[in-house]
């Protein structure tokens, strides 16, 4: 394969990589700043609150609907803490995008030289894996914003957090696990070099 194409692609994951790390830090420290102003929310209303609210009588016109009962909810005087951490699913999947670009160097270069099987590449892939899981498992951590803003503003027991998670990071996970244990048992099969 052209060696400057290779070095293009490898020079392109890392630089992706890497802006994407220094975004993820860059958004949650901005978010530190913001203390004392507004904050977004997701929330859910409670089924038990609708009274409360006065929306049982509410009649929305046709073909208009609340996404599955999501609202968006600001509210000001929020801390350092809510800000950083209603951010903090940036922060960790930008942290693990710039961890997974460096592998991604690495497993590509042995891939570019014709050596998809080398010595280590499954560790990489596994790690690729566990960097997916844990930036899909950081999707829940706004939630953890969400109920403090609610505890503190006493709106707990009419609203709740909005779901965040989504199965899509956990299949590629579970997919680049399976990955790694193919390219394991291959590189067991095939005679040392």
């Amino acid at each position: 394969m052209d060696r400057l194409f290779v070095r293009l692609v490898l020079y392109l994951v890392r630089f992706a990589g890497a802006v994407a790390g220094v975004w993820g830090v860059a958004y949650a420290v901005n978010g530190a700043t913001q203390a004392g102003g507004a904050i977004t929310v997701r929330v859910l209303q409670l089924p038990q609150a609708t009274d409360r609210l006065g929306l049982s009588g509410v009649r929305l016109p046709g073909g208009v609907s609340l996404a599955d009962g999501e609202l968006p909810l600001q509210v000001w005087g929020s801390t350092a803490a809510e800000q950083v951490v209603s951010r903090s699913d940036v922060l960790l999947g930008g942290l693990c995008a710039l961890v997974a670009a460096f592998l991604l160097g690495r497993l590509l270069t042995s891939v570019f030289e014709g050596e998809p099987y080398r010595r280590g590449n499954a560790a990489r892939v596994a790690w690729l894996a566990v960097l997916v899981f844990v930036s899909g498992a950081g999707q829940a951590l706004p939630g953890v914003a969400v109920a403090s803003v609610l505890d503190r503003t006493g709106l707990g027991g009419t609203f709740g957090p909005a779901p965040g998670l989504s199965w899509v990071p956990f299949a590629g996970a579970a997919f680049l696990l399976a990955l790694a244990v193919a390219l394991r048992a291959r590189r067991r099969a095939s005679p040392a070099p």
